[in-house]
């Protein structure tokens, strides 16, 4: 089963970006993802700055970052936006943490987007006047694996 439609909806870029300004990334110049497991491979997509599929059952690891944008809202505020568009959302946990030195908001519920219910991990946070948001979708039928997130999490290394 493809979720493409799912990124679409959920990517940063989709809900905050629009018309021929759009906010530059940080991908390469401020922050890489290398993450190699066997189960998952990078995808390219114009949407995000990274996306890792899993082979086996369809999960999905995504990044994007917006420099010079979103630096006025609140991390929870940026989280509620990204939820907004997921049908019958149910938030199941969040709370403030430090991810990297920095502070950020963790949020974790599920909902159905294209009929499809998902379960859904983003966590956001902020470094020099860039924001960045990690999310992670899988399947409802699919096992949640929270430890292949904070793998993903992990590989993350800010320049």
């Amino acid at each position: 089963m493809k979720f493409w439609p799912v990124i679409f909806l959920l990517t940063g870029c989709s809900l905050f970006m629009s018309g021929p300004d759009q906010p530059r990334t940080a991908k390469n110049s401020r922050y890489i993802i290398d993450y190699k497991h066997s189960d998952w491979f990078e995808k390219n997509d114009d949407k995000s700055d990274y996306v890792f599929e899993n082979k086996k059952d369809a999960r999905i690891f995504l990044s994007n970052s917006f420099c010079d944008e979103f630096q006025e809202q609140s991390l929870d505020k940026l989280a509620k936006k990204i939820f907004k568009n997921i049908q019958n959302f149910k938030m199941t946990g969040s709370q403030f943490i430090t991810f990297k030195g920095r502070e950020a908001f963790k949020s974790e519920g599920y909902g159905q987007v294209d009929g499809v219910n998902v379960n859904l991990i983003l966590m956001n946070t902020r470094r020099d006047n860039c924001y960045f948001d990690f999310l992670s979708i899988t399947p409802s039928k699919a096992v949640t694996e929270s430890k292949s997130f904070d793998d993903f999490l992990n590989s993350v290394e800010f320049k």
